[in-house]
């Protein structure tokens, strides 16, 4: 009589002791692809006299293109963002920009890198101290939609190569969205408004965006202060 209940015993154990082994495999790949890199990520080395030129002649560039002054019959404008001078801006400017700003996470994001292609773009940061640190990334392909306010589709989010539910994902960058509204708003699935205010009282906006290659091609427009 004893016989069928050893067996059951057995079995039990069994069933206990893969339920767990699966956990930990389960555990371990997830943990495993937390600590991958992105496969695109590539961030420009930004001690690199020539990433330095490049952030800042970038820098420069944007800043001259959005405040030209321009006849009232071209008001249209292209602009053609590559993703190597995106890089090197990242690398050597956006440090300063964010600490100028007293952004919250200015001191904790060691590395940030962006990649365009085939419709995307994807935009990654090395989020915390110390010698390591974790790879927070977006990816998403911007859209226009019909009243001209900017969608990011297909948003996904990820730590590592690891894909995160958007809720999980903006408590886990809490500090990066408490201090940029947009992403907030970007992952509670809003759209955003495609105009740019300029500090004289124009306002620039984006009626067109192509992919070509490592670039994306604004159609941007140059409005009177209203």
């Amino acid at each position: 009589m004893k016989r069928p209940r050893t067996r059951t015993r057995r079995a039990l154990w069994w069933s206990v002791a893969v339920a767990a082994a699966i956990l930990l495999l389960i555990t371990g790949f997830t943990w495993r692809l937390i600590a991958l890199q992105p496969t695109w990520w590539n961030p420009a080395e930004p001690q690199s006299p020539e990433t330095l030129s490049r952030g800042e002649y970038f820098e420069n560039q944007i800043v001259t293109a959005f405040h030209k002054v321009r006849p009232a019959d071209s008001r249209r404008w292209t602009l053609e963002l590559d993703a190597q001078w995106i890089n090197a801006w990242l690398a050597t400017r956006l440090p300063l920009w964010a600490a100028n700003r007293n952004l919250s996470w200015s001191s904790t994001v060691r590395q940030a890198n962006a990649s365009i292609g085939n419709d995307w773009i994807r935009i990654g940061l090395r989020y915390g101290s110390g010698e390591g640190g974790q790879v927070y990334s977006i990816g998403f392909r911007p859209l226009l939609d019909e009243q001209g306010r900017l969608r990011l589709a297909d948003l996904r989010l990820y730590a590592g190569r690891l894909r995160l539910p958007l809720g999980l994902a903006a408590n886990s960058l809490g500090a990066i969205t408490r201090s940029i509204p947009e992403v907030q708003a970007v992952i509670a699935g809003e759209s955003l408004e495609a105009i740019f205010r300029l500090s004289d009282g124009r306002r620039v906006a984006l009626r067109e965006l192509t992919f070509q290659d490592t670039r994306i091609v604004l159609t941007l427009e140059t409005l009177p202060e209203r």
